[in-house]
């Protein structure tokens, strides 16, 4: 039986590690940036003039598409809407009952909401974000200060960062299913340029998940 020599051997591991690495996030890219109610999407993304991919990334960011999703602090379905905030909006609607586990119900409510927030900070997706996130108050205080672009909150940073990261996959990954140009028909330079972000925040997302399971493990 031939034996392999060292070289022979590392020359087959690092083969194996660049396919690895480019495989994977081909494999579970669907996976790890799941789709569903695309059509709900769509249909309300158009209703209020709101990206569609934006809409998809929140949704993902909120409750990675679980419609029975509740937060402890009462924050519900798939756009992770408050029960006050919810009233709010069934009003300027005209929705007398509504029920916020409902997909159709959420995504009206969220996408309607967004573009309140649209409005308001006019398309400053940083502004509109953080606002959803962490509320109109914080916000304008952090606009007044000049530190939108690095919030006081971790979290609101980082679910600012998250977002749009998600909405550049999602406008890319699934642009026929909401409607969108697609990205990739541009050119061959920005088409290697989403390939390269779309591995990385695969491999974020892999990453992080292995994190968060040890730092549960660690902490039970």
């Amino acid at each position: 039986m031939k034996k392999f020599k060292l070289w022979q051997f590392l020359l087959i591991l690092v083969v194996i590690a660049v396919g690895v690495y480019f495989l994977i996030p081909k494999i579970l890219g669907d996976t790890v940036y799941p789709l569903k109610y695309e059509g709900i999407i769509v249909k309300y993304a158009e209703e209020y003039d709101v990206d569609a991919a934006l809409v998809a990334a929140v949704i993902l960011q909120e409750s990675r598409f679980n419609s029975r999703a509740l937060s402890p602090k009462g924050a519900t379905g798939l756009m992770q809407l408050m029960p006050g905030t919810a009233a709010g909006i069934a009003n300027s609607l005209g929705v007398k009952s509504y029920n916020l586990y409902d997909p159709e119900t959420s995504i009206n409510f969220g996408t309607f909401y967004l573009k309140e927030k649209l409005d308001k900070y006019n398309g400053d997706l940083d502004a509109t974000l953080s606002s959803y996130n962490a509320g109109s108050g914080n916000t304008d205080r952090w606009i007044k200060l000049n530190i939108l672009s690095n919030i006081p909150f971790r979290e609101t940073n980082n679910y600012v960062k998250k977002v749009k990261n998600y909405r550049t996959v999602y406008a890319s990954m699934y642009a026929e299913q909401l409607g969108l140009p697609n990205m990739l028909e541009v050119s061959k330079e920005e088409s290697a340029n989403y390939s390269s972000k779309m591995r990385g925040f695969v491999w974020s997302e892999i990453f992080g998940g292995v994190f968060n399971t040890f730092s549960k493990d660690e902490s039970d």
